[in-house]
Protein backbone atom coordinates (compact mmCIF):
# COMPACT_ATOMS: atom_id res chain seq x y z
CA UNK A 1 0.00 0.00 0.00
CA UNK A 2 1.55 3.35 -1.06
CA UNK A 3 0.88 5.13 2.22
CA UNK A 4 0.30 4.13 5.82
CA UNK A 5 -3.04 4.50 7.54
CA UNK A 6 -1.37 6.58 10.24
CA UNK A 7 -0.80 9.34 7.70
CA UNK A 8 -4.54 9.46 7.13
CA UNK A 9 -5.16 10.22 10.81
CA UNK A 10 -2.33 12.76 10.83
CA UNK A 11 -4.13 14.65 8.06
CA UNK A 12 -7.44 14.50 9.93
CA UNK A 13 -5.89 15.61 13.22
CA UNK A 14 -5.01 18.92 11.58
CA UNK A 15 -8.71 19.71 11.14
CA UNK A 16 -9.31 21.11 14.59
CA UNK A 17 -11.90 23.63 13.39
CA UNK A 18 -14.05 21.06 11.62
CA UNK A 19 -17.21 19.93 13.51
CA UNK A 20 -17.06 16.46 15.02
CA UNK A 21 -19.83 15.08 12.80
CA UNK A 22 -18.02 16.29 9.69
CA UNK A 23 -14.73 14.87 10.91
CA UNK A 24 -16.37 11.45 11.32
CA UNK A 25 -17.52 11.49 7.70
CA UNK A 26 -14.09 12.66 6.54
CA UNK A 27 -12.27 9.92 8.48
CA UNK A 28 -14.52 7.32 6.85
CA UNK A 29 -13.84 8.79 3.39
CA UNK A 30 -10.11 8.88 3.97
CA UNK A 31 -9.95 5.27 5.17
CA UNK A 32 -11.98 4.13 2.14
CA UNK A 33 -9.68 6.06 -0.22
CA UNK A 34 -6.59 4.49 1.32
CA UNK A 35 -8.06 1.02 1.09
CA UNK A 36 -9.07 1.43 -2.55
CA UNK A 37 -6.31 3.42 -4.17
CA UNK A 38 -3.58 4.69 -1.88
CA UNK A 39 -2.46 8.22 -1.16
CA UNK A 40 -2.81 9.62 -4.65
CA UNK A 41 -6.60 9.76 -4.31
CA UNK A 42 -6.44 11.84 -1.12
CA UNK A 43 -5.31 15.03 -2.80
CA UNK A 44 -8.77 16.37 -3.64
CA UNK A 45 -10.40 15.81 -0.23
CA UNK A 46 -11.17 18.88 1.89
CA UNK A 47 -8.71 19.36 4.72
CA UNK A 48 -5.98 17.22 3.21
CA UNK A 49 -3.47 20.06 3.66
CA UNK A 50 -4.04 21.93 6.91
CA UNK A 51 -7.54 23.40 6.72
CA UNK A 52 -7.34 23.85 2.93
CA UNK A 53 -7.39 21.63 -0.11
CA UNK A 54 -4.63 20.22 -2.34
CA UNK A 55 -5.78 20.71 -5.91
CA UNK A 56 -4.23 19.17 -9.01
CA UNK A 57 -2.05 21.59 -10.98
CA UNK A 58 -2.98 22.39 -14.56
CA UNK A 59 -0.67 21.13 -17.30
CA UNK A 60 -0.93 22.89 -20.67
CA UNK A 61 0.86 21.41 -23.66
CA UNK A 62 2.19 24.45 -25.52
CA UNK A 63 4.01 22.85 -28.43
CA UNK A 64 6.20 20.10 -29.84
CA UNK A 65 9.25 20.79 -32.02
CA UNK A 66 12.20 18.91 -33.45
CA UNK A 67 15.27 19.74 -31.37
CA UNK A 68 17.86 17.63 -33.18
CA UNK A 69 17.69 16.06 -36.60
CA UNK A 70 19.84 15.11 -39.59
CA UNK A 71 19.12 16.90 -42.85
CA UNK A 72 17.13 15.17 -45.56
CA UNK A 73 20.27 14.87 -47.70
CA UNK A 74 22.03 12.87 -44.96
CA UNK A 75 19.14 10.45 -44.71
CA UNK A 76 18.93 10.02 -48.45
CA UNK A 77 22.66 9.31 -48.57
CA UNK A 78 22.13 6.69 -45.88
CA UNK A 79 19.08 4.98 -47.39
CA UNK A 80 19.86 5.12 -51.11
CA UNK A 81 22.52 2.35 -51.11
CA UNK A 82 20.17 0.11 -49.11
CA UNK A 83 17.09 0.46 -51.31
CA UNK A 84 18.79 1.01 -54.68
CA UNK A 85 21.73 -1.33 -54.13
CA UNK A 86 24.29 0.67 -56.15
CA UNK A 87 26.45 2.54 -53.60
CA UNK A 88 28.63 4.40 -56.12
CA UNK A 89 25.60 5.75 -57.99
CA UNK A 90 23.99 6.82 -54.71
CA UNK A 91 27.20 8.51 -53.56
CA UNK A 92 27.28 10.48 -56.78
CA UNK A 93 23.72 11.68 -56.18
CA UNK A 94 23.66 12.27 -52.42
CA UNK A 95 27.22 11.97 -51.11
CA UNK A 96 28.85 9.49 -48.77
CA UNK A 97 26.51 7.61 -46.45
CA UNK A 98 26.82 8.72 -42.80
CA UNK A 99 27.12 6.34 -39.87
CA UNK A 100 23.81 5.54 -38.09
CA UNK A 101 24.89 7.26 -34.86
CA UNK A 102 25.15 10.54 -36.81
CA UNK A 103 21.42 10.42 -37.55
CA UNK A 104 20.04 11.14 -34.08
CA UNK A 105 16.60 12.75 -33.79
CA UNK A 106 15.22 14.44 -30.66
CA UNK A 107 12.11 16.46 -29.94
CA UNK A 108 11.04 18.94 -27.27
CA UNK A 109 7.66 18.94 -25.50
CA UNK A 110 6.88 22.34 -23.99
CA UNK A 111 4.58 22.58 -20.96
CA UNK A 112 3.15 25.38 -18.87
CA UNK A 113 2.33 24.20 -15.35
CA UNK A 114 0.21 26.21 -12.90
CA UNK A 115 0.04 25.38 -9.20
CA UNK A 116 -3.23 26.60 -7.59
CA UNK A 117 -2.20 25.55 -4.07
CA UNK A 118 -0.86 27.64 -1.20
CA UNK A 119 2.23 25.47 -0.94
CA UNK A 120 5.06 24.68 -3.40
CA UNK A 121 4.65 21.44 -5.28
CA UNK A 122 7.65 19.49 -6.65
CA UNK A 123 7.40 17.93 -10.08
CA UNK A 124 7.98 14.19 -9.86
CA UNK A 125 8.00 12.40 -13.21
CA UNK A 126 6.83 12.79 -16.81
CA UNK A 127 5.47 9.97 -18.94
CA UNK A 128 5.56 10.55 -22.69
CA UNK A 129 4.22 8.11 -25.27
CA UNK A 130 4.58 8.61 -29.00
CA UNK A 131 2.84 6.75 -31.81
CA UNK A 132 4.52 7.10 -35.20
CA UNK A 133 2.17 6.74 -38.18
CA UNK A 134 -0.96 6.60 -35.95
CA UNK A 135 -3.91 4.83 -37.54
CA UNK A 136 -1.73 3.01 -40.06
CA UNK A 137 -0.99 -0.69 -40.13
CA UNK A 138 2.73 0.00 -39.73
CA UNK A 139 2.45 2.29 -36.71
CA UNK A 140 5.16 2.18 -34.05
CA UNK A 141 4.64 2.96 -30.36
CA UNK A 142 7.28 4.15 -27.95
CA UNK A 143 7.09 5.32 -24.32
CA UNK A 144 9.60 6.85 -21.93
CA UNK A 145 9.45 7.72 -18.23
CA UNK A 146 11.44 10.75 -17.10
CA UNK A 147 11.99 10.45 -13.33
CA UNK A 148 12.95 13.74 -11.67
CA UNK A 149 14.62 13.80 -8.23
CA UNK A 150 15.36 16.81 -5.97
CA UNK A 151 19.04 15.85 -5.77
CA UNK A 152 19.44 14.43 -9.25
CA UNK A 153 19.17 10.95 -10.78
CA UNK A 154 19.00 7.98 -8.44
CA UNK A 155 18.22 10.00 -5.30
CA UNK A 156 14.47 9.35 -5.02
CA UNK A 157 12.04 6.44 -5.28
CA UNK A 158 12.08 3.24 -7.26
CA UNK A 159 12.31 4.11 -11.00
CA UNK A 160 9.99 1.19 -11.78
CA UNK A 161 7.15 3.00 -10.00
CA UNK A 162 7.90 6.52 -11.24
CA UNK A 163 5.32 6.44 -14.06
CA UNK A 164 2.82 3.97 -12.61
CA UNK A 165 -0.52 4.99 -11.15
CA UNK A 166 -3.03 3.38 -8.82
CA UNK A 167 -5.97 4.93 -10.66
CA UNK A 168 -7.39 4.07 -14.07
CA UNK A 169 -8.27 7.72 -14.77
CA UNK A 170 -4.77 8.57 -16.03
CA UNK A 171 -2.37 6.92 -18.44
CA UNK A 172 0.61 5.18 -16.86
CA UNK A 173 3.48 3.10 -18.21
CA UNK A 174 1.47 -0.10 -17.87
CA UNK A 175 -0.99 1.27 -20.44
CA UNK A 176 1.78 1.18 -23.07
CA UNK A 177 3.01 -2.37 -22.66
CA UNK A 178 3.11 -2.76 -26.44
CA UNK A 179 5.67 0.02 -26.80
CA UNK A 180 8.99 -0.78 -28.44
CA UNK A 181 11.56 -1.04 -25.65
CA UNK A 182 14.27 0.99 -27.39
CA UNK A 183 12.38 3.39 -29.61
CA UNK A 184 12.51 6.44 -27.32
CA UNK A 185 14.53 7.65 -24.33
CA UNK A 186 14.26 10.74 -22.11
CA UNK A 187 17.06 13.31 -21.99
CA UNK A 188 15.82 15.51 -19.14
CA UNK A 189 13.82 18.64 -18.38
CA UNK A 190 14.86 22.25 -18.98
CA UNK A 191 13.23 25.27 -17.31
CA UNK A 192 12.15 28.39 -19.14
CA UNK A 193 13.20 28.97 -22.72
CA UNK A 194 16.81 27.83 -22.40
CA UNK A 195 19.26 25.84 -20.37
CA UNK A 196 20.48 22.29 -20.62
CA UNK A 197 18.03 19.50 -19.77
CA UNK A 198 18.61 17.73 -16.45
CA UNK A 199 16.90 15.19 -14.20
CA UNK A 200 16.70 17.50 -11.16
CA UNK A 201 13.10 17.95 -9.98
CA UNK A 202 11.92 21.59 -10.04
CA UNK A 203 9.36 23.06 -7.65
CA UNK A 204 6.32 24.96 -8.81
CA UNK A 205 5.92 27.90 -6.43
CA UNK A 206 2.75 28.35 -4.38
CA UNK A 207 0.11 29.92 -6.65
CA UNK A 208 2.82 30.08 -9.31
CA UNK A 209 3.55 29.01 -12.86
CA UNK A 210 6.43 27.09 -14.40
CA UNK A 211 7.44 26.74 -18.03
CA UNK A 212 9.34 23.53 -18.69
CA UNK A 213 10.56 21.64 -21.74
CA UNK A 214 11.03 17.88 -21.73
CA UNK A 215 13.45 16.48 -24.29
CA UNK A 216 13.08 12.98 -25.72
CA UNK A 217 15.11 11.27 -28.41
CA UNK A 218 14.76 8.29 -30.71
CA UNK A 219 17.48 5.67 -30.78
CA UNK A 220 18.92 5.81 -34.32
CA UNK A 221 18.56 2.10 -35.08
CA UNK A 222 14.86 2.04 -34.20
CA UNK A 223 14.00 5.30 -35.95
CA UNK A 224 15.93 4.37 -39.09
CA UNK A 225 13.90 1.16 -39.28
CA UNK A 226 10.75 3.32 -39.28
CA UNK A 227 12.06 5.76 -41.88
CA UNK A 228 13.23 2.90 -44.10
CA UNK A 229 9.56 2.32 -44.93
CA UNK A 230 9.42 5.78 -46.51
CA UNK A 231 12.59 5.16 -48.49
CA UNK A 232 11.31 1.81 -49.78
CA UNK A 233 8.26 3.53 -51.24
CA UNK A 234 10.46 5.98 -53.13
CA UNK A 235 12.99 3.61 -54.69
CA UNK A 236 12.32 4.88 -58.24
CA UNK A 237 12.97 8.51 -57.25
CA UNK A 238 16.17 7.56 -55.40
CA UNK A 239 17.39 5.49 -58.35
CA UNK A 240 17.14 8.58 -60.55
CA UNK A 241 18.73 10.87 -57.97
CA UNK A 242 15.55 12.72 -57.03
CA UNK A 243 15.19 14.12 -53.53
CA UNK A 244 12.18 12.95 -51.51
CA UNK A 245 10.44 14.48 -48.51
CA UNK A 246 10.57 12.43 -45.33
CA UNK A 247 7.59 13.23 -43.09
CA UNK A 248 6.47 11.27 -40.05
CA UNK A 249 2.94 11.67 -38.60
CA UNK A 250 2.84 11.31 -34.81
CA UNK A 251 0.55 11.31 -31.77
CA UNK A 252 1.83 12.32 -28.34
CA UNK A 253 0.20 11.78 -24.94
CA UNK A 254 1.19 11.20 -21.36
CA UNK A 255 0.97 12.10 -17.69
CA UNK A 256 2.81 14.40 -15.28
CA UNK A 257 3.15 13.37 -11.62
CA UNK A 258 3.66 15.81 -8.74
CA UNK A 259 5.00 14.96 -5.29
CA UNK A 260 2.37 15.64 -2.63
CA UNK A 261 4.60 14.53 0.25
CA UNK A 262 2.81 12.40 2.83
CA UNK A 263 -0.37 12.65 0.74
CA UNK A 264 1.19 10.72 -2.11
CA UNK A 265 1.47 11.72 -5.76
CA UNK A 266 -0.89 13.73 -7.94
CA UNK A 267 -1.24 12.60 -11.55
CA UNK A 268 -2.33 15.02 -14.29
CA UNK A 269 -2.79 13.67 -17.85
CA UNK A 270 -1.87 15.64 -20.98
CA UNK A 271 -2.60 15.24 -24.69
CA UNK A 272 -3.21 13.60 -27.01
CA UNK A 273 -1.71 15.86 -29.64
CA UNK A 274 -1.27 14.89 -33.30
CA UNK A 275 1.04 16.43 -35.88
CA UNK A 276 3.66 15.74 -38.54
CA UNK A 277 7.43 15.93 -38.22
CA UNK A 278 9.07 16.81 -41.53
CA UNK A 279 12.80 16.13 -41.65
CA UNK A 280 14.38 19.54 -42.39
CA UNK A 281 16.51 20.29 -45.44
CA UNK A 282 19.43 21.26 -43.22
CA UNK A 283 20.46 19.37 -40.09
CA UNK A 284 19.54 20.61 -36.61
CA UNK A 285 22.39 19.99 -34.18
Amino acid sequence: MPCQLSRTFQSVNKLGAVPTSHRTVLVSSLITAVALGGCAELAGLPGAVGAGQLSPPSVTLEGVTLARSPGQGELLAYFCPQVVGIPLVCQGFFGRAPAPDQLSVAFDVRFKISNPNRMPLPLGSVLTAVTLFPGAGNQRLGAACMQLCPNGPGTCGDPANACQSSTHDVRSMSDFQGAAANLMISEGLALGSGGAPSFVAPQIAAAGDLEATGRFSFTPAELLAVLRQLADRSVDQLRSGQAITLSVPYRLEGTVWFDGGSLGRIAVPWGPLEGIWTIPTNAIR
